[in-house]
């Protein structure tokens, strides 16, 4: 057992499976059968969750433009900064001998340029060059894989699930550093510039398609930059529709939680937009002050405080506390997943967010002045 995440979601017996738990197995294939995995039966706890996860998982860990052992680099590097030695067993376990020998220049490279997504969510300059080389999509992918692992942490950290019979966990290891986030960019550069609705390709147009609204031309310069990337956008889709459109999260927890997600993240972009409809429904900039200032401000009222409160769980300590894992129950038995859903999606946003150098929408505003002071500190949790 792992002493430091206690099981507190025990998996599920598939003998005993309800009517979606069934059909949410099934559609997982292998991953569902007899023998699965101790986290993909304790994920079926939460059906919804699960069948999210399915899409953006198989473009991780199968059709990923990155080479199978780079992907597992970036996968174990994910795991060991977010402290989930479940995942980091279980990345070692199918790639035997990623951690043992010297890594190679561009294995070295995958393993900083991680680093570098973990403290900064933004890629150097070098980075993006190094990683772009392998593929179109590479940089895509890698910052998928970041995204992706970040999710599963914060879900089997706070679910306590537990390695199975035979995997080796961090052994000798040292425990995954602190978080530091003191050396973030506060200003970036634009790499990646929105697409011609002219000019797509007939697979950009066919994703532009699936995407309804947002893949309208007038839709947000963030969207029109990743359709330069429908891969990415399809592997995205599940998990995204779960986080934004299907979430049992009131609208206002689901703001507050996005808000303090791309604060953290330092996602400017990000939250211009969503300060745009937090105000549409009601939380005022004092509020934002309070999301922005964090736990513990007196500008943070009632149920405010508690998800500001378990967004920072999660990024500083990659785990929601006992405490915090109750409080979600009220929105019903996949309030909890969902929360993990909204931090999972918006970390990986502002990474694509930042890394594109994407600028405000014409009008919209971004930090107000009074919050730059919040920024000091911010690595220490």
């Amino acid at each position: 057992m792992n002493p430091q995440y206690p099981t507190r979601v025990p998996p599920v017996d598939l003998d005993g499976l309800t009517g979606r738990q069934e059909a949410v197995r099934v559609k997982m294939g292998p991953y569902g059968e007899a023998g699965t995995s101790t986290m993909m039966r304790t994920f079926l706890n939460y059906p919804e969750f699960a069948r999210s996860l399915g899409r953006i998982g198989t473009r991780v860990t199968l059709t990923s433009d990155l080479p199978p052992r780079l992907a597992a680099l970036a996968s174990a590097r994910t795991a060991w900064a977010c402290g989930s030695e479940y995942l980091w067993a279980h990345v070692h376990a199918q790639s035997p001998g990623i951690t043992e020998t010297e890594l190679s220049g561009i294995e070295q490279h995958v393993v900083e340029a991680i680093d570098e997504l973990h403290h900064t969510h933004y890629l150097s300059d070098e980075k993006w060059y190094r990683i772009s080389l392998l593929g179109p999509n590479a940089v895509m992918d890698l910052i998928t894989t970041y995204g992706f692992f970040v999710s599963l942490a914060a879900a089997v950290n706070s679910m306590g699930v537990q390695p199975e019979d035979g995997l080796t966990g961090w052994g000798a290891l040292s425990p995954a550093p602190e978080r530091n986030l003191a050396a973030s960019p506060r200003r970036v550069p634009k790499r990646v510039f929105e697409a011609d609705y002219a000019d797509l390709s007939p697979r950009q147009i066919e994703q532009a398609n699936r995407m309804g609204r947002r893949g309208k031309p007038s839709t947000s310069k963030l969207q029109k930059a990743m359709i330069n990337y429908p891969e990415f956008l399809q592997a995205l889709s599940p998990f995204g529709k779960r986080a934004i459109d299907d979430t049992c999260l009131p609208s206002r927890v689901w703001q507050i939680a996005c808000m303090r997600t791309v604060w953290l993240c330092d996602s400017e972009y990000l939250w211009s937009q969503h300060r745009k409809a937090c105000l549409k429904l009601g939380v005022t900039d004092q509020d934002l002050t309070g999301v922005a200032a964090g736990p513990g401000s007196r500008l943070l009222t009632g149920f405010d405080e508690v998800v500001v409160r378990t967004v920072d769980e999660m990024f500083f300590h990659n785990r929601i506390s006992d405490e915090n894992w109750l409080q979600f129950d009220r929105f019903g038995t996949e309030g909890v997943t969902d929360l993990i859903l909204v931090y999972g999606l918006y970390v990986l946003q502002s990474c694509v967010a930042r890394n594109f150098g994407t600028t405000l929408e014409e009008g919209s505003i971004g930090y107000l002045p009074a919050l730059g002071r919040f920024r000091k500190g911010i690595g220490n949790g």
